[in-house]
């Protein structure tokens, strides 16, 4: 009899299914495992916060001007001289105080405006003349004051006032107003001394409302801010205009500031004195680089001469009124498109800021001009062409120069791909 022994498999068979299922399920893990990364991954390049866009601005190089900016300054003294909303101030001498004589008149009348104002025609309110007021004609009579005749109980509106302050020069005329609206000299002179302040004006005294003092000092550039302060009130402007005013007493006289309805001189004051010498505020109406402007100035302390102590300072501010246009122009500083500046993401190409306009201004002679270009943060992930991102100036000549910089391309947010692969 034969015996046959069962059949068995080769126990390595066994083993290696076992192992290909255990290979399966760490392969599946690992899968899982991978693509839960991925989608985490993913999740959080998604979530993650976007940068901001950058804007980025690119130096212009500062533009010279051709020319020649020189003018004929008096030899002596001081002067300051400025075309209006145009240029800025330019000053020659030592801007050191010194008396002003009947320039303090301007900011009597300058007050006086502030506190009373007057419209059109408007005279104003009366003012009688006291025995006080002939006690102060006497005694600046005396020490060769400029003062106005008047009497006891006469009338001044406040405008016939004002043109005696302004227009003969009245010494008396000046502490009759100053009593009028403070009540008493010293408490104008305050009232002077802070509007000074308000104005800027950093090298000024007034210790009287006429000037007679020679303790009230300031400088050319001073001057030159009161000067342009006063001229903005019309009634002021008109008033210095005239070349005479008639009063009720001392009839017709004329203005000391004998340029006054010539070669374009429209204002504003004259001052003269031993100490003071000559002083002349001016005002002239030019045209500069095409347009009419107006031109003020200051000359203090000129020298007088044999052809009188004003008439040296009438000459030197004239010549300064008539040099002044020819050293300023009207030129493009910056062409229109004019790359200022580019807009930056992460996510696309840089695109350029440029500039919509020329930036064209009134520019000194032979200075250097300095062009600012300022762009705003931007917010949000796109830009749209022609966007507005900021301003291209000249400082000193924003009214005139001011452009705006724009996007010359689009730009839009970033993309799913560039979201979940940036790094």
């Amino acid at each position: 009899m034969v015996r046959h022994e069962p059949a068995m498999h080769p126990p390595s068979t066994n083993l290696t299914r076992v192992g290909a299922g255990r290979a399966r399920k760490l392969w599946i893990a690992t899968v899982a495992v991978v693509l839960l990364g991925a989608v985490a991954f993913g999740t959080v390049q998604l979530t993650r916060r976007v940068p901001t866009q950058a804007v980025t601005v690119v130096r212009v190089a500062p533009v010279v001007v051709p020319g020649s900016s020189a003018l004929p300054w008096p030899p002596s003294g001081q002067a300051a001289v400025q075309i209006a909303g145009v240029t800025p101030v330019r000053t020659e001498g030592a801007q050191t105080p010194v008396p002003i004589a009947s320039l303090a008149k301007m900011m009597t009348a300058y007050l006086i405006l502030q506190d009373h104002p007057l419209m059109g025609s408007d005279q104003g309110p009366p003012l009688t003349v006291t025995s006080d007021d002939i006690e102060t004609l006497d005694e600046e009579e005396a020490v060769q004051g400029s003062v106005l005749v008047v009497t006891v109980g006469e009338v001044l509106s406040e405008r016939q006032a004002l043109e005696a302050l302004l227009i003969p020069s009245a010494d008396n005329i000046a502490e009759l107003l100053a009593r009028w609206d403070a009540g008493s000299k010293s408490a104008f002179v305050a009232k002077m001394k802070t509007a000074a302040q308000s104005l800027g004006m950093r090298h000024t005294t007034y210790t009287d409302p006429s000037g007679l003092d020679p303790t009230t000092v300031s400088t050319a550039r001073d001057q030159l801010r009161v000067a342009t302060a006063a001229m903005a009130n019309s009634v002021f402007a008109s008033i210095v205009a005239m070349p005479s005013a008639t009063f009720p007493v001392a009839g017709t006289v004329v203005n000391f500031n004998h340029d006054v309805g010539h070669f374009g001189i429209v204002g504003v004051k004259t001052g003269s004195d031993s100490q003071a010498q000559g002083c002349w505020a001016f005002a002239a109406a030019r045209t500069v680089a095409g347009e009419p402007h107006a031109v003020f100035g200051v000359v203090l302390g000129i020298p007088g001469t044999s052809a009188g102590l004003i008439t040296p300072a009438l000459a030197a501010g004239l010549a300064l009124a008539n040099a002044v246009p020819d050293t300023v122009r009207t030129m493009t500083l910056l062409p229109a498109g004019t790359v200022v500046g580019y807009i930056k993401a992460p996510w696309r190409a840089p695109i350029p800021v440029r500039t919509a306009t020329a930036v064209r201004g009134v520019v000194q002679a032979g200075s250097t001009v300095h062009v600012q270009v300022t762009l705003a943060r931007l917010v949000g992930e796109s830009v749209g062409r022609g966007s507005n991102v900021g301003t291209v100036t000249v400082p000193g000549l924003e009214s005139t120069s001011r452009v705006r910089a724009k996007s010359s391309n689009s730009g839009g947010g970033p993309s799913l791909w560039w979201r979940l692969t940036r790094s």
